[in-house]
């Protein structure tokens, strides 16, 4: 194998939430409590400062208990399809396709939710996608995340797992984020990018002489 490359989803290959813009689309199917477009803005400009916590992901997604799978991944194709898919930058497209012309495998890895972001994986023909998912009691959401939040330290251990199962060396692998929340994960790889970084990453990418990309 020539290499993975990881890439972040929200302001890496998207300049908006992936996750805000499908509570926006599902309130306004009457998914979701209207509220909640009130609430998104913070969580998001919290996210970009770097102040966001990892407590506020305990309680899970409460708003989406008792909806159907199949309702979700509909609203999250519409989403994609009227919002998101206008969100991605060309850059990140042409970025995306010359890696895979060189025989690299591009693989997104986000704190978003799994369901939200594979339209987006479809389009640009990523096939691996390691995600935030939530737990499902059948067809049924429970509302609950299974397992861990794809953050921090979480997201360095299942993607260095998945590089594991590749028989990859991580040296030879490549992360692409805008956050310093991904901190862990960039200092694990070999070739860690920030693109569009927060204040804080663009410092610690100075200061470690990683590579900064501006994308538009």
């Amino acid at each position: 194998m020539a290499g993975i490359d990881f890439f972040d989803v929200d302001h890496t290959i998207t300049r908006h939430s992936s996750g805000a813009r499908f509570v926006s689309l599902a309130a306004r199917r009457g998914i979701v409590p209207w509220h909640l477009l009130f609430v998104m803005p913070w969580y998001s400009f919290a996210y970009r400062l770097g102040v966001f916590r990892p407590e506020d992901f305990k309680a899970g997604f409460p708003y989406l208990r008792g909806v159907q799978r199949s309702t979700l991944e509909r609203i999250a194709k519409e989403s994609f399809e009227t919002q998101l898919r206008a969100d991605i930058y060309k850059d990140a497209i042409a970025l995306i396709q010359d890696k895979r012309r060189k025989g690299r495998v591009v693989t997104l890895a986000t704190s978003s939710l799994d369901f939200i972001v594979r339209p987006l994986a479809s389009f640009l023909e990523i096939e691996t996608v390691i995600a935030t998912r939530l737990e499902f009691d059948g067809e049924v959401c429970t509302g609950r995340i299974a397992g861990r939040p794809l953050f921090r330290k979480e997201k360095k251990r299942r993607v260095l797992d998945y590089i594991s199962t590749q028989r990859e060396d991580p040296r030879n692998c490549s992360f692409y984020s805008d956050s310093i929340f991904d901190a862990p994960l960039l200092n694990a790889i070999g070739q860690p990018v920030a693109v569009n970084p927060d204040f804080r990453l663009r410092r610690m990418a100075r200061e470690k002489g990683w590579p900064v990309l501006t994308l538009s």
